[in-house]
């Protein structure tokens, strides 16, 4: 396979159509439609499924997919590598995080010692994460994994054991010292999006004492469910990080919850020793 034949595949599985690639490749649809077509009739495989809105992969397809993003991240980690013989003076560290509270922790003082390589925050739920860590689509992130698995790099980096409701100012609550799960079952409760690792959290405390509330709202951010319970919409449940907004919300202790949310710096095993990656993970590390 050539490297026009790569990109040009990689740019179809991508936009997930021939005029897609061809819009991002700066060539003509027909030049795209060729190169694919001459493509799989050169190794007797069929790459893509055509239908009338564009192009879906075909198990081979996605095999592929996989292979061809491992050798862009191989030539991008060569590249960092020569860069770096000068002291990571440049680069591009793209890290995901479920929050803001850690990861930015960790990035201020990578900024202070590495002020050279250019650095992208991406935020999103824990199964988000994971993914793109494995579609090379992040370098790192600062999360909670959904599960383990060889392939990954682990540094555990901070434990949380505290899950808190919280309530709005105005709510009968708020003037509480402490709430107990099954007290939530008259309430809204307001939860994340499906692959949030507080989604998982509340559900497990939910589940542990036998408590089912009869109203559930799901808002697909934190800060959405922050507003949503400061307005008086519901209450929720969260790990108490130090980061939520007293002035517009109460935190409560939930007496019988004791859900434990280890947070980790994690990259691909494959990939531990790229400089960049490996510097993050290195100011990651806990103090001693």
């Amino acid at each position: 396979m050539s490297p026009t034949q790569a990109r040009t595949f990689h740019a179809v599985a991508i936009a997930g159509s021939f005029s897609g690639a061809a819009k991002a490749l700066h060539v003509s649809q027909p030049t795209v439609t060729t190169q694919i077509k001459e493509l799989e009739k050169l190794y007797d495989v069929k790459l893509f499924l055509r239908h009338a809105r564009g192009v879906t992969l075909t198990p081979t397809g996605l095999e592929l997919l996989a292979i061809i993003r491992r050798i862009d991240a191989s030539q991008k980690e060569a590249v960092e590598f020569l860069l770096a013989t000068q002291g990571l003076q440049t680069g591009h560290l793209r890290i995901g995080a479920y929050g803001p509270h850690n990861v930015i922790k960790i990035l201020a003082e990578f900024r202070r010692r590495y002020p050279g390589p250019q650095v992208s925050v991406r935020f999103a739920n824990s199964t988000t994460l994971q993914e793109e860590l494995l579609s090379y689509d992040l370098d790192v992130a600062v999360f909670t994994r959904m599960k383990s698995g060889r392939e990954f790099h682990t540094l555990p980096y901070r434990r949380h054991t505290h899950q808190v409701a919280i309530v709005a100012k105005h709510h009968p609550w708020s003037k509480r010292k402490s709430v107990r799960v099954e007290e939530l079952r008259e309430q809204v409760v307001i939860i994340r999006e499906p692959g949030s690792e507080a989604r998982r959290a509340t559900e497990e405390a939910l589940r542990l004492a036998g408590a089912r509330p009869e109203r559930v709202l799901q808002i697909g951010s934190r800060e959405g469910v922050m507003a949503a319970v400061a307005e008086g919409i519901g209450i929720s449940t969260i790990f108490d990080e130090g980061l939520i907004p007293e002035q517009a919300v109460t935190k409560l202790p939930i007496l019988d919850a004791r859900i434990v949310a280890n947070v980790d710096v994690v990259c691909l095993g494959e990939r531990k020793n790229n400089r960049i990656i490996a510097a993050f993970f290195e100011i990651a590390k806990p103090s001693t």
